[in-house]
């Protein structure tokens, strides 16, 4: 059986409603660029879905692989100890689920290049 995959873009969250609609936004452009995956965004505090809640709701729409991707921009304690242990807490609740997560956008070579590409844009 094919593993059905989704991805969870990882937002911190802010109760300011410009950063919800941003989110929203954002999500939209991404939606042209027509991904083979499906993917949707959470948010770890100040807005809804939670990153608990989007978990629970692509499990329970039959996701059996999913991508989590934080868009933090440095290493922190969201990384290092918050998500990573979402993640255990739904993967020994689900063992038969694969769950990978990527890591901050400094870490990311293409971020990079986008930066550098930014930095010589006229």
């Amino acid at each position: 059986m094919a593993r059905k995959r989704h991805a969870l873009l990882i937002f911190h969250g802010s109760a300011r409603e410009t950063a919800s609609n941003a989110a929203a936004v954002f999500v939209e452009n991404l939606k042209k660029q027509n991904n083979p995956v499906d993917f949707s965004i959470c948010f770890l505090r100040g807005a809804e879905p939670t990153l608990e809640k989007a978990i629970e709701t692509a499990i329970d729409n039959g996701c059996t692989s999913l991508r989590l991707i934080p868009l933090f921009l440095l290493p922190g304690s969201h990384i290092d100890e918050d998500i990573p242990a979402i993640i255990e807490k739904y993967q020994l609740a689900n063992p038969h689920i694969e769950f990978e997560a990527g890591s901050c956008l400094v870490h990311n070579p293409q971020f990079i290049k986008f930066v550098a590409n930014e930095i010589g844009e006229n």
